[in-house]
């Protein structure tokens, strides 16, 4: 797995080591030193690999000298270099090794982190990558990128997301058609082109191809187009697309080398993004558990206004090497993953679990499916190959800050539920699996108690106060005489008729389906721990 290319302008062995210093990466060997890095690989175990002649190679949980100097033979003349956790300093195969073969080797130090080093290597190659251009990073945008390329094909150019959703687009309007027309209007390619795209198979051409694609013939009234895919590695960023026709071959190739150029700037802006965004252990466990930053005193995470939830990731127990590199490849999913203009994400790592706090600014009504949507692509890895060894778990909206250590409770019950499954699956959701969440816990006695928190009756508790109904006791009476209505009304001294409106009304007030027998099962012991007599 890749986790960045930069098109051979992202710094050298030599300054990138001398970037990072040899208190977190010492070059042991470099035989080729001013080679370009451009990208980073993790090696995988028994899978076919061909990483690029620029690109490091990531040894994870190899620890054994003699493999690292097997696995130096085998990438002679195709990576750069081999980097590793096992002290190879003074061992003579390796060093034999990487100059017969002409692979550098670089030593991280032991008390760095790989997911770390991930971070710290791909930024330096972005940093690189971004100010080797012609123009100074700084000081181009996604805009003007747009319009470097429209003027280098000589059509106008729109710059989108993995979705469709617009990101940028080339100030000239002259030379498009009503499918660009829309897409400015409605900020997303229309559903029809992109629908007969995914038809003929024209998203997957693009992810596949080196180099720009033409797409002719698409729908009616859709002009010819050319169009690259932005990546960083296998991860998809998005595409651009020019509306042209009969492109020569010195303006598909500057086409290309732009899209190289736009694909680093959405890199970089979403490591730093994500950077800004993660948050330390510390910090992190306040806010997840409650603590004095919740209650105002102390510094604090500043979380944007909107809606709060909060996930919780596990990577399955294989073997180390294995999890090493599923949680680099989260690790690198969370940095690449396009966030929304109103989705902000948080993550930080405490003991073996990930917790991301998602935050909506403008919640809608489906808003909870937007989040779900949003975990279920990072865990597909931009690439639509699902990560193999993540589960996850969704707690419900909190309002407020104060909201986030129950979304975390229902988010970790929610995660013990999908682990039971034998292999991950789609990102569960609290509200999707609380019966069972909650009888999970039930096996064991002393958290009986703690029921009140899982099931939704706290609700019905509130809507009695507020408003003077009796829905807490109707249900509890239709439980009781195991759902017969005749015996419960009678108990309630009300109509069967009256009975059956209160349990309509109690159904579409906490969002509950009474004829599931997990639900109801759970909500009588609730009800029995609440009130044993």
């Amino acid at each position: 797995m890749t986790t960045h290319t930069a098109g051979g302008a992202s710094g050298t062995l030599e300054t990138l080591t001398a970037a990072l210093g040899n208190d977190v990466l010492r070059a042991v060997l470099l035989p080729e030193p001013s080679l370009p890095v451009g990208g980073i690989r993790v090696h995988e175990p028994g899978t076919a690999q061909s990483p690029g002649r620029g690109d490091i190679v990531l040894a994870i949980g190899m620890d054994d000298v003699t493999a690292v100097t097997a696995l130096l033979r085998r990438l002679g003349g195709v990576a750069a270099a081999v980097a590793t956790k096992c002290r190879v300093q003074d061992d003579a195969d390796v060093l034999r090794a990487a100059a017969d073969s002409g692979c550098g080797v670089l030593v991280l130090d032991e008390g760095i982190d790989w997911l770390q080093a991930v971070a710290l290597l791909q930024g330096e190659i972005a940093r690189h990558a971004a100010d080797s251009g012609p123009e100074p990073s700084g000081g181009v945008d996604l805009f003007e990128l747009a319009d470097m390329a429209a003027d280098a094909v000589g059509g106008p150019v729109t710059i989108e997301d993995p979705r469709g959703w617009l990101l940028a687009y080339s100030s000239d309007q002259t030379g498009g058609d009503p499918v660009r027309a829309e897409t400015l209007l409605g900020r997303r390619a229309p559903t029809g082109f992109s629908q007969a795209l995914a038809a003929r198979g024209v998203p997957q051409e693009i992810a596949r191809s080196e180099g720009p694609v033409v797409v002719r013939g698409v729908a009616e009234g859709a002009a010819d187009r050319l169009a690259v895919g932005l990546r960083a590695g296998s991860f998809g960023l998005g595409s651009m697309w020019a509306v042209v026709s009969g492109a020569e071959r010195r303006q598909v190739t500057a086409f290309a080398r732009i899209a190289q150029r736009v694909a680093v700037h959405l890199m970089r802006r979403r490591t730093e993004d994500y950077r800004t965004h993660r948050v330390e252990m510390e910090q992190l466990a306040v806010l997840l558990h409650g603590g004095p930053t919740v209650t105002g005193s102390g510094d604090s995470i500043e979380l944007p206004r909107g809606a709060h939830w909060v996930a919780a990731l596990a990577v399955a127990p294989n073997d180390p090497s294995e999890r090493a590199i599923s949680r680099s490849r989260l690790e690198h999913g969370l940095a690449l993953m396009q966030r929304s203009r109103d989705l902000t994400v948080h993550a930080g790592q405490l003991s073996n679990l990930w917790y991301l706090i998602l935050t909506v600014g403008r919640p809608q009504e489906n808003s909870a499916a937007t989040v779900r949507d949003w975990l279920r692509d990072l865990l597909d890895d931009g690439t639509g190959d699902r990560m193999p060894t993540i589960y996850a778990g969704v707690g419900t909206a909190a309002d407020d800050r104060g909201g986030l250590p129950r979304s975390r409770k229902e988010a970790e019950r929610a995660l013990a539920v999908a682990r039971l499954a034998p292999a991950p699956g789609a990102p569960l959701a609290f509200e999707d699996c609380w019966a069972r969440a909650a009888l999970i816990r039930v096996l064991d006695p002393t958290v009986v108690a703690d029921l009140e928190t899982v099931t939704p009756l706290w609700r019905l508790r509130e809507q009695d106060t507020a408003h003077g109904t009796d829905y807490l006791p109707t249900l509890h009476a239709w439980l009781e005489h195991q759902g017969n209505i005749r015996t419960a009304a009678q108990r309630l001294h009300i109509h069967a008729n009256t009975l059956r409106y209160r349990l309509t009304k109690i159904e579409q007030t906490v969002g509950i389906n009474l004829a599931d027998p997990d639900i109801r099962l759970v909500l009588a012991l609730q009800l029995k721990a609440l009130d044993p007599a």
